[in-house]
């Protein structure tokens, strides 16, 4: 109860927006009117310019780097570990030991296109394998 003894439970409030009443019960429980948000135009301004700043970033990226966009990067990749564990699925493993150190070279078992021997490199450098050089085919230690 307020200190002035005034009661509010007689009390009702007209909202001018809605034409909803409010009566003083629910005002003491706690219960407010929800508020009316709009979206201003500056909202709406700043978000269309940074859909434009993120298109742009995108097109000079792509124009930039024509194999390593923002866009195409990611297809360049999964392409390039999809080849090399083709590769590498269909290789020849072979283990030795040499002066007491363990080995496990993988050697693909046909030879390799220029294209896929440069993808086969790429994902060795990549995942930071040890490359060795063979008399045949190219080696990769895994």
């Amino acid at each position: 109860m307020p200190l002035d003894d005034t009661n509010w439970s007689g009390v009702e409030i007209h909202d001018l927006q809605d034409g909803a009443r409010y009566s003083g019960n629910s005002l003491s429980r706690g219960y407010c009117p929800p508020r009316r948000t709009r979206i201003r135009f500056e909202h709406v301004v700043l978000a269309a310019m940074g859909m434009l700043f993120l298109g742009v970033l995108v097109c000079v990226s792509e124009d930039v780097f024509p194999d390593a966009g923002l866009i195409t990067y990611g297809y360049a990749v999964a392409d390039r570990n999809l080849v090399a564990r083709a590769i590498i699925a269909d290789s020849q493993h072979l283990t030795f030991s040499v002066a007491g150190m363990h080995y496990e070279v993988d050697t693909p078992s046909r030879p390799l296109t220029p294209q896929e021997e440069q993808t086969f490199f790429g994902y060795a450098e990549w995942k930071g394998l040890s490359r060795y050089p063979a008399d045949g085919p190219l080696t990769i230690d895994p």
